[in-house]
């Protein structure tokens, strides 16, 4: 793998966090662009173990998203944002923000 041998009865480590920072996959893949396209992140599981939500959750999240800054006029951080601490699965567990309704 990438030029790694693996025998049988190696040991590996699996990082899922670190799939969505793959620099063979992604441009500047440690830098946050939300409008990146093609955008192949592993959020949502790849083949036999992805999600069968998935387009009812990416549906829900465009909504919102599209709803929430239609009724907003600034939006800024108003706190630290903190990340969830596992070596399973990454995310953000705090972003305290602070925003004006327009």
């Amino acid at each position: 793998m990438s030029g790694q041998q693996i025998r049988a009865g190696d040991w590996l480590m699996l990082s899922f966090p670190s799939a969505n920072r793959d620099e063979a996959v992604f441009d500047d893949p440690f830098v946050f662009r939300p409008d990146r396209k093609p955008n192949p992140h592993l959020a949502f599981g790849y083949g036999a173990h992805v999600c069968l939500g998935q387009h009812l959750a990416r549906m829900e999240m465009r909504i919102f998203f599209e709803e929430f800054f239609d009724r907003i006029e600034a939006l800024e951080l108003s706190g630290t944002p903190r990340r969830t601490i596992s070596t399973f699965v990454g995310g953000v567990k705090s972003l305290p923000i602070r925003f004006a309704a327009a």
